[in-house]
């Protein structure tokens, strides 16, 4: 590869790691290029991607960064997954390492300048989404005003079947 390109390859990776929350490092074994899409399109409905570079480009570019924790990590058939939804990337790479003969496996990830295991990734994995966290505390929160409302009715409506059943004796 020429200087002049792995200049810019270094740059893009910065770039990408400069707009991530999260980024994990995952091995890739044997994958073709229709399931290496597959994750991809996954990947990027989560707000995500997922670079296939060369290691020491990739160690390069996280030198001296937020995720220079997954530095010595970066062997083999390492793969890097740029992450700004934490939670949703781990669920995708989990479960499409369970669904694809671990075709793909979590070495590590980094956030917030903290390495994370592969188990506390499989651990990430298991939490709900941002989406399902929301959904819950405006249930919680509706809940109490339901109940009231309920609550205040509920006097009303009997009165209403008091007079109703003393007008029809009458």
């Amino acid at each position: 590869m020429i200087k002049d390109k792995k200049v810019e390859v270094v740059a893009r990776i910065r770039q990408c790691l400069a707009k991530s929350d999260a980024v994990f490092v995952v091995n890739q074994n044997k994958m073709t290029v229709t399931e290496s899409e597959n994750l991809r399109r996954q990947l990027k409905s989560v707000d995500s991607s997922y670079l296939v570079t060369k290691n020491t480009l990739a160690r390069l570019a996280v030198k001296g960064g937020a995720f220079e924790c997954v530095l010595s990590h970066l062997k083999g058939q390492a793969v890097l997954v740029f992450s700004r939804n934490i939670t949703g990337s781990a669920k995708v790479i989990s479960e499409y390492s369970s669904k694809n003969d671990d075709k793909i496996t979590v070495i590590c990830g980094g956030y917030d300048q903290r390495l994370l295991s592969a188990a506390d990734v499989s651990m990430l994995a298991q939490l709900p989404s941002i989406n399902e966290l929301r959904a819950k505390i405006v249930a919680v929160i509706q809940t109490p005003a339901q109940r009231m409302a309920t609550l205040l009715q509920a006097p009303a409506s009997q009165i209403a079947r008091v007079l109703k059943s003393y007008s029809e004796k009458q």
